[in-house]
């Protein structure tokens, strides 16, 4: 049987039902022909109006079972294994010529098909603009203590966005590499996703250089402390300050926040937690710059 074209891989917990649902809205918004089909893995406790929403918009979701392997608890208590479904990509080539992975905290602002080009295994730098220093991170970010064969001085590459192609050399066995790594050094992770990740590519960049590719991240996983943040297709809210959480993004990434009043009122369910800087919100982007200017003064 022929392989399909493409598909959207996203990984959620079950509280998270609305980031994909802004997610999903604003892709097909901006990107009307895509064409792809979407594999949503969860927890297996989204609300059903929640799953009925999502499979409106093309979603097919799919309970994942979290591959067998030793976590540091921190990361264990700060993160799902849910971030590890990423990894299922490389399976899923068997089926699909490409599969894009994305984060759901991210806003989509424009088309991202200029971004399947990227390959066989594509991935961007983290944005140095997510430390005000514009420091530039490297990969031992992502572990608690080094590891063989890790290269804890190259650049750190960030999870959030990545393109996989069939092209790549037994996607097969470099699933059962990750695993295999994943099994020995889980313990010594801090970001075990990200670090997982930086492995295959630093594997990748010493046996098959050819197969690595570099996603430009001010078009592609632009950090909203960048300066062309509002000119990216792609704004990437890693870190502690999301979309959804934080008044200041909410007032100056307004398209997020119409996809999530849009979401709310087909009965989604809304985020649970609390919004910090809440306050921001009924003044308008024109108010917190007044807010700003009289901090400055």
């Amino acid at each position: 049987m022929a392989k399909r074209p493409l598909l959207l891989l996203l990984g959620i917990t079950h509280d998270l039902a609305f980031a994909a649902g802004c997610l999903l809205q604003s892709l097909r918004r901006h990107s009307p022909a895509l064409g792809a089909d979407i594999l949503l893995y969860t927890d297996d406790r989204v609300l059903p109006r929640d799953a009925e929403l999502l499979g409106n918009l093309g979603v097919r979701l799919v309970p994942f079972t979290p591959p067998k392997a030793d976590l540091d608890p921190v990361f264990a208590e700060r993160f799902s294994p849910l971030a590890l479904s990423r990894l299922d990509a490389l399976r899923l080539l068997a089926d699909y010529a490409t599969v894009l992975w994305l984060d759901v905290d991210i806003a989509v602002q424009d088309d991202i098909s200029p971004l399947l080009s990227h390959g066989p295994f594509a991935a961007a730098y983290e944005d140095p603009s997510f430390n005000e220093a514009g420091r530039i991170q490297k990969a031992g970010i992502n572990l608690l203590e080094p590891v063989p064969g890790y290269d804890s001085g190259a650049r750190n590459y960030n999870s959030g966005v990545l393109v996989f192609t069939d092209n790549l050399p037994d996607p097969e066995k470099l699933y059962g590499l990750c695993m295999l790594w994943l099994r020995r050094n889980g313990p010594a992770c801090r970001y075990t996703d990200q670090a997982v990740i930086n492995m295959l590519a630093q594997h990748l960049w010493r046996h098959s250089p050819q197969s690595l590719a570099l996603i430009p991240h001010d078009q592609f996983n632009a950090h909203p402390r960048n300066p062309v943040a509002a000119y990216a297709a792609l704004v990437h809210a890693f870190g502690p300050y999301k979309f959804w959480q934080d008044g200041r993004l909410l007032s100056v990434f307004p398209e997020w926040a119409r996809d999530y009043a849009r979401w709310l009122a087909l009965g989604g369910s809304p985020f649970q937690g609390c919004t910090q800087h809440a306050d921001v919100l009924a003044d308008g982007p024109l108010g917190l710059l007044q807010r700003l200017q009289t901090i400055e003064r």
